[in-house]
């Protein structure tokens, strides 16, 4: 039976006021697991009503269905029976929007919103081994690509969580440009955004050494949105060839080791018909971290770009799951 009365975060989580929050590792990936739950439901739900990112916020001035669902108690036992299998849901409008409504509450309220930004924070906390980008840092000095000249790199940083981590403490990127889709602390060096809805540079000026990739590649919920994704990262590298160019890209290990639909080599693959070049790869405990050099030229099309733009079963067994990220035709 489905517990109730849970929303992102339960309860307030955290020490009395006045003193530093902290939250259990166990919690701290409870609430992150349930926020980006909510987020998925939300792309899904949107797609299924053919409505764009920004219909909530007008649905929420006055549409009854909507209403309505904003207004069920958090952790209903029917609803969220309905949002674990939210792609079986039927095409009854209404019906959708009430989910939609329920979902929006929560991932709106601001304290849980607050709470999933510090367990993500704290998650990213290199205390707990969880900042992804000291093996960026790493690999940028056994290339040599990090510059001892009093240039540093210009970094990208999607899905960022912290301004203290190794990219934008170790001197080797300067600026780093952080943004987070669910940002709630622009005040602190991090801008809410969509990096799909980020407008697209128009010169160099706007353009990146690095873009970081970490753990946001995973939460797009369908294979053609991952696809978009990773055409669009290059359009956001520097475009003189002389300068370092590189995607870094990190991912739950469970997405190549163990999916029916893609593979270490099948994302080299895929990413190469894009013009990318493997350069590094390490697989963790629970995620592997990969470093990807850029070149326009290495760009293909034809077959070899075909080849990516449908969905083909490379493996399976029990419990595999279906990850898969498809180019657009």
């Amino acid at each position: 039976m489905l517990r109730r009365g849970t929303s992102i975060t339960g309860k307030a989580v955290g020490p009395r006021r006045g003193a530093v929050k902290t939250i259990k590792p166990a919690k701290t990936r409870k609430i992150i697991r349930r926020y980006h739950f909510l987020t998925q439901c939300q792309q899904k739900l949107l797609a299924k009503l053919k409505l764009g990112p920004e219909a909530p916020g007008t649905l929420q001035l006055g549409d009854a269905a909507f209403l309505e669902g904003m207004g069920v108690a958090p952790g209903d036992e029917e609803v969220e029976r309905l949002l674990v299998q939210v792609q079986k849901v039927g095409e009854d409008k209404r019906a959708l929007r009430r989910l939609l409504g329920y979902v929006h509450r929560e991932l709106q309220d601001e304290e849980g919103l607050a709470n999933y930004q510090l367990a993500s924070r704290q998650g990213q906390d290199a205390r707990r081994g969880g900042d992804s980008s000291k093996v960026l840092v790493e690999w940028m000095k056994e290339l040599g690509a990090a510059r001892e000249d009093g240039n540093p790199l210009s970094a990208l940083e999607i899905g960022s969580l912290s301004c203290d981590n190794k990219i934008s403490t170790s001197g080797v990127f300067n600026p780093v440009v952080r943004i987070d889709l669910n940002n709630s602390n622009d005040d602190k060096g991090i801008t809410k955004q969509d990096f799909m809805q980020r407008p697209l540079p128009r010169s160099d000026t706007d353009r990146f050494n690095v873009v970081s990739c970490s753990l946001v590649l995973n939460f797009v919920p369908t294979p053609s949105g991952r696809g978009a994704m990773c055409e669009r990262l290059s359009q956001f590298l520097l475009r003189e060839p002389d300068q370092p160019r590189y995607v870094f890209i990190v991912l739950p290990l469970p997405c190549l080791e163990n999916s029916r639909y893609m593979t270490r080599a099948h994302l080299d693959g895929l990413l190469g018909a894009l013009g990318y070049t493997s350069v590094r790869y390490r697989a963790a405990k629970k995620v592997c971290y990969a470093l990807y050099s850029w070149s326009e030229e290495d760009v293909k099309t034809g077959k070899e770009r075909a080849a990516y733009t449908r969905r083909k079963q490379l493996r399976d067994g029990p419990g595999m799951n279906n990850f898969s990220i498809q180019l657009d035709k």
